[in-house]
């Protein structure tokens, strides 16, 4: 099949309607060719410029979504935030998961917590631990990891050993079109 009979016969074939169609029709968001009838394999065969085109919506509409996320998160925590934390705060808490009841609306709101340690002083509690005869591993999770940048800057005699250790698993490939002597 010829790039334009592909093209002629994407262009030809109707779009389920979804809300994700219409959204983007109201949006005013426009594809060259219906991308819901889409396949990998169809994909492969498009003309590169439709391929940069699809390119183009996916990167646009990912950042409209993720500011429309944010709106909306912003917006109820605006409605609900304050009422959420009194709800926590009455019951000594100021993280943790509660209700608000609004209309036939179950609102669940989460306040979670982001805890850290400072490193330094858990090395030195690990070392106690170990210094009393206790086992750290009851109490701490250590975790072991080695830059690829400073193992790829190291002597060969130090690199053998972690060599053995280390297995690199590629991921998957990325693709970025451009025209030729356009800038990155």
């Amino acid at each position: 099949m010829t790039s334009t009979s592909l093209n002629t016969a994407l262009a030809a074939t109707p779009l389920t309607p979804t809300p994700l169609a219409a959204a983007l029709s109201q949006s005013g968001i426009s594809l060259p060719i219906p991308f819901l009838d889409l396949s990998a394999q169809v994909i492969r065969d498009l003309p590169l410029e439709n391929v940069a085109a699809l390119q183009r919506f996916i990167s646009d509409a990912k950042s409209e979504l993720s500011t429309l996320a944010a709106m909306v998160q912003t917006g109820l925590e605006l409605r609900y935030g304050e009422q959420a934390k009194a709800q926590l705060l009455a019951k000594g808490q100021d993280t943790g998961t509660t209700h608000i009841c609004e209309g036939d609306f179950d609102i669940t709101v989460e306040i979670g917590k982001d805890v850290k340690y400072e490193p330094k002083g858990i090395a030195d509690l690990v070392a106690k631990i170990k210094a009393t005869g206790g086992d750290p591993s009851e109490y701490v999770e250590i975790k072991y990891s080695v830059s690829e940048a400073k193992f790829k800057a190291w002597p060969q005699t130090l690199r053998a050993p972690f060599e053995a250790l280390r297995t690199v698993t590629p991921k998957a490939p990325k693709f970025v079109l451009r025209r030729a002597g356009e800038g990155k």
